[in-house]
């Protein structure tokens, strides 16, 4: 019996079970909060802003060009078009026949420095996919108020281009690129 009341006070036991227990909780921990942003904070869900219903936060993995991105939607990820303007080309591949410009990696560079690596919202029109496969969505900023599309055509980086049936914001975009030429922005600069 008093054998192993001496195992017991054992101080170098005590160590090593400290040594081992410590980093194991720590690891549990570390674990279980990774589980928790993967189930519950990484979860895009749909929040209702003045009547319109946006889906996300989805976090931009990186930008194409100046009207195309990538995120992570659902475990994969998803390229996304904006829906209603037109951006010069800047990443066309050589067999499209389309031409690179300075002015498409200008739009390119300044949707990069907007968006990468932030969050931003979704809003679907009626076509939600183009004939390439990619997300068609009008795209709110973090604030969850700022339009990008209205962004960049009032800073004049993109055009307007509207494809039926996706044409909720025709109007106001259209009134948004007129501005832009009239005060010389972006790309509208003499």
């Amino acid at each position: 019996m008093s054998s192993y009341r001496a195992y017991q006070k054992d101080p170098k036991r005590k160590k090593r079970i400290r040594f081992i227990l410590i980093p194991i909780l720590a690891l549990i921990a570390i674990l279980a909060l990774v589980l928790f942003k993967t189930l519950y904070l990484d979860r895009a869900g749909k929040i209702e802003k003045d009547g319109i219903i946006l889906e996300g936060p989805y976090r931009v993995l990186r930008v194409a060009d100046g009207d195309t991105f990538t995120i992570k939607k659902d475990g994969k990820e998803v390229k996304v078009r904006l829906i209603g303007v037109d951006a010069p080309e800047s990443a066309a591949p050589s067999y499209s026949g389309k031409e690179n410009t300075k002015e498409g990696k200008i739009a390119a560079d300044y949707l990069t420095r907007l968006i990468s690596g932030k969050n931003v919202y979704l809003e679907y029109d009626l076509d939600t996919y183009d004939q390439y496969g990619r997300l068609l969505a009008y795209v709110y900023l973090s604030d969850q108020t700022t339009m990008l599309q209205e962004h960049l055509l009032s800073e004049g980086y993109v055009r307007i281009m509207t494809y039926q049936p996706n044409v909720k914001y025709v109007e106001q975009f259209l009134k948004l690129e007129q501005q832009a030429r009239k005060e010389g922005k972006g790309f509208w600069k003499e």
